[in-house]
């Protein structure tokens, strides 16, 4: 049975709304990222807006590129008309996971660029994408079809009808990428999935019950949190309840503890990266609709993405798996899935699956062990 966007949050929205961040204050926020990231590097990096809906002004998907600058005199790179003289191209794509933006891989875009032509796309509806008043999407399909469109839309405008994608997805990201690897297989060079989201169902009923025994203030939050997954209410929305100064002190903890920001950045680039995020969960909700609907309380899969995978996904499209070993989206999973790809009949040949457990990382694998994770993306983008 389908599962419906939830829409008894919508009055509460409107009142989020006027809370929210405009969009051009996240743009600047972006910019000031990726201005500090890519300081003396001897790369550039661009800001897009590809329209996906012509009725909608504000159904736009957002995204960056990264790439060596050009010799002086060169012409500008990365629009979609090149010259018809040059060669086929595998250009790398990442595609953030669930409450994130581009921004996310700030560990992997200086790396990444120097290697080639590096595209940050955001979710349709989300991170830096335009936030449209409208959500049409009411079922898990519809859902899946609207951000694989949205995909889909940049690809049309901003690459090459010849380039083809090195598509790496992160949690529900990697949904993504693998529902827009099963549409459009010929587009797609090589997915790379790190911490995918609802591989399989993982859920223990004994592990819960022994998490939720004996504790009545345990089990009052767990059944809030549920209820509050079902109607719809997600983090970003309670983000947007927070005074704007506590809501940046969250997000200052947030980037230093879970992506260990100052490890890399100095004071000020962990500064622009707290705001970036900020801006990103505070701008008016959109997309972010889909948590409920294509995951059940509390990130279990709704549908396994497995399925997917083994039964659906052209057999030519090589897949790797890259998890970190604390990853909470259970690298077991992913290590099965890998394994019954590999057993089949359509890949026994091929032996186009590959999975990789990065150590001392969780789920956030590319920016707890960026130097082994851009090795693996490397080798499969450039060979």
């Amino acid at each position: 049975r389908q599962t419906p966007v939830p829409r008894a949050m919508g009055p509460m929205e409107r009142v989020w709304g006027s809370l929210a961040f405009t969009r051009a204050r996240c743009l600047q926020n972006e910019r000031a990222l990726f201005d500090h990231l890519l300081k003396d590097t001897g790369l550039q990096w661009r800001a897009h807006d590809t329209r996906v809906s012509d009725s909608d002004p504000d159904d736009v998907v957002h995204s960056v590129v990264v790439e060596p600058a050009p010799a002086s005199g060169d012409e500008e790179s990365g629009a979609k008309n090149v010259a018809r003289a040059s060669p086929p191209r595998v250009d790398l794509v990442l595609v953030h996971g669930f409450g994130n933006g581009g921004g996310c891989f700030f560990r992997n875009v200086a790396s990444f660029g120097a290697m080639g032509r590096t595209h940050l796309v955001d979710w349709r509806g989300a991170g830096m994408s335009g936030r449209p008043r409208s959500f049409p999407p009411r079922t898990y399909d519809e859902c899946v079809d609207y951000l694989v469109d949205g995909l889909e839309a940049w690809r049309a405008s901003r690459l090459d009808e010849r380039t083809r994608m090195c598509l790496v997805g992160h949690s529900m990201g990697a949904m993504i990428a693998t529902h827009y690897a099963k549409r459009y297989p010929a587009r797609v060079a090589h997915l790379v999935l790190t911490g995918p989201a609802s591989v399989r169902d993982d859920s223990d009923p004994a592990r819960l019950a022994n998490f939720l025994q004996g504790s009545l203030l345990r089990r009052l939050a767990f059944n809030a949190a549920v209820l509050a997954w079902r109607v719809g209410v997600t983090p970003q929305a309670v983000a947007r309840w927070l005074p704007a100064s506590v809501a940046m002190r969250f997000a200052g903890r947030y980037t230093r503890q879970r992506w260990r920001s100052g490890d890399t950045l100095d004071e000020d680039g962990q500064e622009v990266l707290a705001r970036y995020v900020l801006g990103v969960v505070r701008m008016p909700g959109c997309s972010e609709r889909v948590l409920s609907v294509l995951l059940r309380p509390i990130g279990r899969a709704r549908r396994a993405l497995a399925t997917v995978l083994e039964d659906e996904l052209d057999a030519r499209v090589p897949v790797t798996f890259v998890y970190g070993e604390r990853d909470w989206m259970s690298p077991e999973s992913g290590k099965e899935c890998a394994g019954r790809m590999l057993r089949s009949e359509q890949r026994s040949e091929a032996r186009n699956v590959e999975f990789h457990s990065l150590p001392d990382a969780g789920h956030f694998a590319f920016v707890d062990r960026a130097a082994p994770f851009e090795a693996i993306v490397r080798s499969k983008w450039l060979g």
